[in-house]
């Protein structure tokens, strides 16, 4: 019994901690829902010659790409969501072409689980595999999905160009051991979303080369890049937290009953056609130009880990890097498919999907 009843000093703060009521507001990593943007494509760009008019980018209520999204669940939908990085966003990529709406309109048309099927895109240009942890926990789980895509890899070796690992602790030192200030900072500033945008945000114009502008501006990427020497020595790199994460994704899936697809990473860094070496921009790193076959060797490795990890928990895994051919036909870039590559990935894995389940 309370005798004296004290008013809740955060009742006002808990009324408007979620916005919408589905989603969470102090997630960083998502749209503002019901927003709508006009992107256009420079001239020239690989794949793009049919885009004469501005594309349109959509979000829905709940701030993914894809058709309104209904809360409680239809009985008659079956809903998948798609995670990763700017491969899935396709930000300049208009929303009748996304790879996303593609696989959609694929599974329809062969009344895939007798059900309607609404494919979200959940992707986020920049998000790496820790981001994929967040948006699936935070963001989808309570969305209640029958299924989930994760295109990941891509980012995770980009960022292990700039640290080895900042989440890696060296369980050969005393645990007594005292723990620097410096270490606990770096840890901090990685994992936790805001400082890490706030350092990005902050970067200077020479380093800052991942900015999204409504009028793409690979050209201006691509000149900083190639102006800048080939350094052949990487960084050392740790794939542990790649791959750990990889496992909480599954067992976040498998504790929620909802099927999970890998989808490896596609990258051009290997590529013989000059046309598409001409667009690369990724390859530079912290202010360095690295290698673009030896970068290739580090997709190569992470693309292996999502393979072996997946093998041994049976979760599928539609091999994109073997299935969409390196070509200007499909890629624009490093590793973003123009519209062609968006129609060819929808297509494919609508197909490997559709497999599966026979």
């Amino acid at each position: 019994m309370q005798f004296f009843p004290v008013p809740d000093p955060y009742e006002n703060a808990k009324k408007n901690m979620f916005y919408p009521p589905i989603g969470n507001m102090y997630i960083e990593s998502q749209f503002d829902p019901n927003t709508k943007f006009k992107f256009a494509t420079e001239e020239g760009l690989l794949g793009f010659d049919a885009y004469k008019e501005k594309t349109n980018f959509t979000v829905n209520n709940v701030g993914f790409r894809g058709d309104e999204l209904k809360m409680p669940k239809p009985d008659t939908e079956y809903r998948i969501f798609a995670i990763g990085g700017s491969s899935t966003e396709s930000l300049y990529v208009d929303d009748t072409d996304v790879w996303t709406q593609v696989l959609q309109e694929n599974l329809n048309r062969d009344n895939y689980q007798n059900k309607t099927v609404k494919v979200y895109n959940a992707g986020k240009s920049g998000d790496n595999i820790q981001d994929h942890v967040a948006m699936l926990s935070h963001r989808i789980i309570h969305l209640q999905p029958d299924e989930v895509i994760v295109f990941c890899g891509i980012n995770d070796v980009t960022r292990l160009m700039l640290d080895d690992n900042p989440l890696k602790f060296n369980v050969t030192e005393k645990v007594d051991e005292e723990v620097s200030f410096g270490k606990m900072l770096g840890v901090f500033l990685y994992e936790f979303q805001i400082p890490r945008r706030l350092y990005y945000a902050f970067k200077s114009e020479e380093d800052a080369l991942e900015t999204i502008e409504i009028q793409s501006n690979y050209k201006k990427k691509v000149k900083k890049t190639q102006a800048r020497p080939v350094e052949n020595q990487l960084p050392t790199t740790d794939y542990g937290n790649y791959a750990n994460k990889l496992k909480t994704l599954i067992g976040i899936c498998q504790a929620n009953d909802i099927k999970l697809i890998f989808a490896t990473q596609v990258v051009t860094w290997d590529t013989e056609e000059e046309a598409l070496q001409n667009w690369h921009w990724m390859t530079s790193r912290g202010g360095i130009r690295y290698n673009a076959k030896m970068l290739q060797q580090k997709v190569d490795s992470i693309n292996d880990i999502t393979v072996n990890e997946s093998a041994k928990l049976s979760i599928p895994v539609f091999k994109t890097d073997s299935i969409i051919p390196k070509t200007s036909a499909y890629l624009y870039d490093d590793c973003h498919f123009n519209p062609a590559g968006n129609k060819k990935m929808g297509d494919e894995l609508a197909t490997f999907i559709k497999t599966l389940n026979q």
